[in-house]
């Protein structure tokens, strides 16, 4: 996505070209895994940038539309807000709630989830503040501890902040916990506690969908839920054809073969270059479920 929309952008090229050496890397290539492992990657795409002695300056994760992208180019070229300067302001006495939570998320990109841990315990206490960095820092802490000591400490969060913003991400990391941990049991509860919660979420119900396709459990129900998400949004939206695809194979896991192509065709029309889809369908055609 950041090729097919953001580095079209002739904006995003310009600035590029006139103030970055711009190299492209297959972090799974020998190679770019290397350079991966060097620089703590935790995520992709991770795009990194580096100085004339190659030490690292900023970094950020994850696809951006071309505006957004820009803005933050532009910001690293002013080094506003890069990594060695929120160290140096930290270390030097700023103490602020902005400061610290700034750098917590620097180290926490750099894989440095203790350190990140450390400064947004002094976040959560500042009274400066923000509504938005307490919980920041609340549910990355929770996060944190999600995974040394199970479900309680996020389940806490989720019960003692109903109305944060990171409710819906809380818990979906608590699925996620479940889900790699593979205590489907539990998980279905927490599907089933939060389907008709989450039932304008277009996002979650295709998360549920999918993975009672995964489970070959209830699948009628995950029918309905993904039509649900289907109606939600506009057919040219972002992710429509992965929820297409989703439905496809609903229908394939219920021996629908037929409707499976026809629905897997409709993610093709959308998106001609996936050669993922373009195997969904094969398998629709050369097998059962």
């Amino acid at each position: 996505m950041l090729d097919a929309n953001t580095f079209v952008n002739q904006d995003v090229v310009k600035f590029l070209n006139e103030n970055f050496i711009s190299i492209k890397i297959n972090a799974e290539s020998k190679y770019g895994s290397k350079l991966f492992s060097d620089f703590s990657g935790t995520g992709y795409p991770l795009l990194l940038f580096l100085d004339a002695e190659k030490k690292e300056i900023d970094r950020f994760y994850g696809y951006l539309e071309a505006d957004e992208f820009l803005n933050k180019i532009q910001s690293i070229s002013r080094r506003e807000n890069i990594f060695p300067n929120l160290v140096k302001r930290y270390n030097e006495g700023d103490n602020s709630a902005e400061t610290m939570s700034a750098l917590a998320k620097k180290y926490s990109d750099r894989g440095a989830d203790s350190l990140a841990v450390k400064l947004y315990k002094q976040v959560i206490n500042s009274k400066n503040v923000s509504l938005e960095m307490f919980h920041e820092a609340k549910f990355f802490i929770s996060s944190y501890l999600l995974w040394i000591e199970g479900i309680i400490p996020m389940e806490q969060y989720i019960k003692e902040y109903p109305s944060s913003p990171k409710y819906k991400d809380a818990v979906n990391q608590i699925i996620s916990y479940l889900t790699y941990n593979n205590q489907v049991e539990q998980e279905l509860i927490y599907f089933n506690r939060y389907l008709e919660e989450f039932a304008d979420d277009p996002w979650f119900l295709n998360r549920y969908s999918w993975r009672m396709t995964e489970i070959n459990e209830n699948l009628e129900l995950a029918l309905v839920q993904i039509n649900i998400a289907l109606n939600l949004l506009q057919d040219n939206e972002d992710g429509y054809a992965n929820i297409i695809d989703t439905k496809a194979e609903i229908l394939w896991k219920l021996g629908q073969s037929d409707e499976a192509i026809k629905w897997i065709d409709k993610a093709i029309d959308i998106d001609s270059a996936s050669q993922y889809y373009k195997k969904q369908k094969e398998k629709f055609i050369n097998s059962n479920p």
